[in-house]
């Protein structure tokens, strides 16, 4: 065999092997989430998810996720905002009761494409730029995080109009 057959059979075989294996790649275009502005945080109980803080300057509102890990129900009791100097300050009076390995959304669509309301907050700072949170529950303690505060324009004007 000459060495122009040896390398045309050594281009055929690869062709062959990389057409079989790229064939046995498992995928399924439906699975997707949507993207979000917002950022996540974990601990080992509970899992918050593209958390925001939506703002026009003089009225904000907060919307994300919260999943509960645990096989036990827990309630947010307080979210914070936590300064530069350490110093934290309740943002909101409202309470939110995550159901056991369960999440509850607010001023996003769950999974089935309802809308629960944003969760109103006494932020009075301008979008753009970061703030530090601070979530507490019940039985799982405190869950910092570092959420963006975007302005309510676009998909975030209904999010502001709609907080309670």
């Amino acid at each position: 065999m000459n060495r122009t057959s040896r390398t045309l059979i050594c281009f055929v075989i690869a062709a062959v092997a990389c057409v079989t294996l790229s064939s046995c790649a498992e995928s399924n275009v439906n699975n997707f989430s949507r993207a979000g502005n917002g950022t996540s945080a974990d601990s080992t109980q509970i899992g918050l998810r593209n958390v925001l803080i939506v703002s026009n300057g003089s009225k904000a509102a907060l919307a994300g996720a919260v999943v509960n890990k645990t096989d036990q129900i827990d309630t947010v009791t307080s979210v914070s905002l936590v300064d530069a100097t350490g110093k934290v300050s309740n943002l909101t009076n409202s309470t939110l009761v995550v159901g056991p390995r369960g999440a509850q959304y607010f001023g996003a669509p769950n999974p089935a494409g309802n809308q629960r309301p944003a969760i109103a907050v006494a932020f009075k700072g301008q979008p753009g730029g970061l703030v530090k949170l601070l979530f507490t529950f019940t039985k799982s303690g405190d869950v910092a995080i570092e959420v963006p505060v975007v302005p309510a324009l676009g998909e975030y004007t209904a999010t502001l109009a709609g907080a309670k």
